[in-house]
């Protein structure tokens, strides 16, 4: 390359060119955070600055490769190591994953490639876009290709993901028509032999250039838009794509999603599709849930990790060689809590990256396991795939003394830092948030209490489960205030994320849980009992810090139940109205009479001689109209089996005529036997070795409400108390109706 070249190249509007075509392969990166679980884009808007002014210097070949390599090992040995960069200790593993992750290339085994790999290939992209744009845009004097492909790509993720595109659009309209301008001022001169690249002729040319752009895109912007001609064709090429799938589990971000596990939860909402695929399989003693990581800030618009958690993480850095001592906090040591310790088994059906566990996790047992362990977040993270592993845990059993006593103002006082983790909250969240949380709670004396009020604000108050039409909070508002004042409708999302909000609200510690639910039962193997857990088990939940307690797991949730179990040791005859009690396991109903449908018995009849005449008379008369007979009988048959077959379609609405006008408190017993047996009918059948309070979970589960759980904890109280208190069947016959109608459906 000659010097006049060199100086030529160097020039402020080439320089300008090269900043707007780094502003054009940025808006490719913007969507990393938001859709995937990339973090430190910067890094990669770093590389691709560096490598752009190496190209605009022209730098040798040699000096530019060796500068952005030695930039590129550098990052990845800071992000992905934990050794100094001078020690050199790094570089053996280093190298060793590197070649690993080739075979894996080489093998079309890509989703086992580590992270530390991914961000190599996507920095050898930016290294290659980089030289692209270079060639582009000084070369060939044209970037209407790369304009043309950045719109595409921007509105193809606006259309089927939750990045809004909105602003990126406009901004890629500026820039991309601003390059355009400027290459054709250039070709011009170009074709023209002038040497008219001087800044004065350049003002002139793009003065009038850029007020064009801006004033003909901000025109667009806010001019009226007409309602779309065709109809969306998203919603119909997603449920082509998952058709038979489930419509339960966890969804997160703007427009309509797969359910399952993701990392990102910084934009909650939308509606999900179900995803039927199986993720493991669970052998436990007892169900419970399945944690997988938690979250301490909340921004308004969803969760993140706060820099507290990262920095724990960091300075508790542990990794786990074929299993060991989990470190993660669940209980505080003493007399609050009773434990029991238990055993469960994960089977992983196909690769999974974390690590499962139940609250109380204190060991985990797996040959060929190699986990990192990220205090902050208490979330572990497998390298490599394992098949299956066991975890030891403990069952606890919290004291109501403990529960209903705590001075949750004094820890808070005394424990600074809880307090900025877990009661953090958004400077922008309403103020109408926070008076809700009050008034919800304005009768309550003590901190249990407070808790399963807003606990159970949800299962009335107008809020309904649902999966569609969840809305997605624009500009300023605010994803909670959104579900709690506007729309009143979602899945565990918004649930979860309003009660830690409300509780937050009036200082008791609490943070957002995510993971999956117990799973849908499969088979009993003496004490062993194997649930089947699927993407669309996929739920979040909350979890209070207690002082002397530790933390106590919350669901809000309408359709899920709460499974903890409390230890009456309440002192001083102290009113227990807001607390909830240890309830024994309900004995579960004989249904001997499920169906009422004994089998008909033949009785054999003495025969007997008829009257002569009496008996031709009858045979001529069958003999005569055996047609019309044989015609009645058929259809008298086919009415009997249609009445029987369909009998989940009518017998709903006679026992609602039966019990309509039942007053007394011995009628609910009554019903909610009927009730399982129209739901048994309906093929809803309980299976012998499932308890009622895991049957109710299941029927609510598939009608998306909490009626079932209601129904069934108040039968459990009639069989231990052997009584209900006066009115108690009024209260709930209406939740008995609307359930028995569902069984119609």
């Amino acid at each position: 390359m000659s010097t006049s070249f060199s100086r030529k190249h160097i020039t402020v509007s080439n320089f300008l060119l090269y900043v707007l075509g780094f502003l054009l392969i940025w808006e490719w990166l913007r969507p990393l955070e938001e859709l995937t679980n990339t973090e430190n884009v910067i890094v990669f808007n770093l590389f691709l600055a560096l490598s752009l002014l190496l190209a605009f210097l022209r730098a040798p070949s040699l000096l530019s490769g060796t500068l952005k390599t030695v930039y590129i090992v550098f990052i990845l040995q800071y992000l992905y190591y934990e050794e100094s960069f001078f020690t050199f200790q790094w570089i053996q593993p280093f190298v060793a994953e590197f070649i690993d992750n080739l075979a894996l290339v080489f093998d079309t085994n890509w989703p086992e490639m580590t992270n530390m790999f991914k961000s190599c290939l996507c920095f050898i992209l930016l290294w290659l876009m980089a030289y692209l744009i270079d060639y582009w845009l000084i070369k060939r004097r044209k970037i209407f290709t790369f304009f043309l492909l950045t719109l595409i790509f921007i509105t193809v993720l606006d259309t089927f993901t939750i990045y809004s595109a909105n602003s990126a659009i406009i901004r890629t309209v500026i820039i991309g028509f601003t390059a355009m301008g400027m290459l054709t001022f250039f070709r011009l001169n170009d074709k023209d032999g002038s040497s008219g690249n001087n800044n004065s002729s350049i003002l002139k040319w793009m003065i009038p250039l850029l007020l064009f752009v801006v004033v003909s895109a901000g025109i667009g912007y806010l001019s009226p838009k007409a309602n779309p001609i065709w109809p969306d064709p998203v919603p119909f090429i997603q449920t082509m794509g998952n058709k038979g799938g489930d419509d339960e589990g966890v969804g997160a971000g703007n427009g309509v999603h797969r359910v399952g596990y993701s990392v990102d939860d910084s934009r909650l909402g939308g509606d999900f599709i179900g995803d039927p695929s199986l993720v493991f399989v669970a052998e436990v003693e007892e169900p419970h849930y399945w944690k997988v990581e938690t979250k301490d800030t909340y921004t308004g618009k969803g969760w993140i990790q706060s820099e507290e958690s990262l920095r724990l993480s960091r300075e508790n850095f542990e990794v786990l060689d074929h299993g060991g001592d989990i470190p993660f906090m669940s209980f505080i040591e003493g007399e609050n809590v009773k434990r029991t310790e238990s055993e469960s088994t994960v089977q992983f059906a196909n690769a999974f990256s974390y690590f499962l566990y139940p609250l109380g996790v204190k060991e985990l047992s797996a040959t060929n396991s190699y986990m990192e362990i990220e205090s902050g977040n208490e979330r572990g993270v497998f390298n490599g795939y394992v098949e299956s592993y066991s975890v030891k845990y403990d069952i606890p059993e919290y004291s109501l003394d403990a529960l209903t006593t705590a001075d949750m103002d004094a820890f808070v006082m005394n424990n600074p830092e809880v307090a900025h983790r877990y009661l953090q909250l958004p400077d922008s969240l309403p103020q109408r948030v926070k008076d809700l949380a009050a008034d919800i709670t304005k009768n309550d004396e003590n901190v249990f209490a407070k808790v399963r009020a807003i606990e159970t604000y949800f299962s009335s108050n107008g809020f309904v489960y649902s999966q569609s039409n969840v809305a997605v909070p624009d500009g300023n508002e605010d994803y909670v205030d959104q579900f709690l004042f506007e729309t009143k409708l979602g899945y565990c999302d918004n649930y979860s994320t309003s009660m830690v909000t409300l509780l937050r609200s009036i200082g008791i510690p609490s943070r957002w849980v995510k993971g999956f639910t117990e799973g849908d039962f499969l088979e009993v193997d003496g004490d062993v009992r194997r649930y089947e857990v699927t993407n669309n088990n996929a739920h979040s939940w909350v979890e209070v810090y207690f002082p002397e307690v530790g933390w106590v797991s919350f669901e809000p949730t309408q359709g899920f139940s709460n499974a903890n179990t409390y230890i009456n040791d309440v002192q001083n005859d102290q009113n227990t109205d807001n607390t909830e009690t240890q309830t024994p396991e309900a004995q579960e109903p004989q249904q001997e009479t499920a169906e009422n449908k004994p089998e008909e018995q033949e009785q054999a009849l003495e025969p007997t001689t008829p009257p002569t005449e009496g008996w031709s008379n009858y045979t001529a008369a069958v003999k005569g109209n055996w047609q019309w007979i044989t015609l009645v009988l058929v259809i008298v048959v086919l009415l009997g089996l249609a009445i029987y077959k369909f009998r989940y379609k009518w017998l709903p609405y006679y026992y609602i005529w039966k019990f309509k006008n039942a007053a007394g408190e011995n009628n609910f017993p009554k019903a909610y036997i009927l009730l399982l047996h129209l739901l048994e009918i309906a093929g809803l059948q309980k299976k012998e070795e499932v308890t009622l309070r895991e049957y109710a979970k299941q029927i609510d589960h598939i009608y998306s409400s909490n009626e079932m759980s209601l129904l069934t904890a108040k039968y459990e109280e009639y069989l231990y108390k052997g009584q209900m208190p006066k009115g108690t069947w009024n209260d709930l016959k209406e939740l008995w109706e609307n359930l028995i109608k569902k069984t119609t459906a």
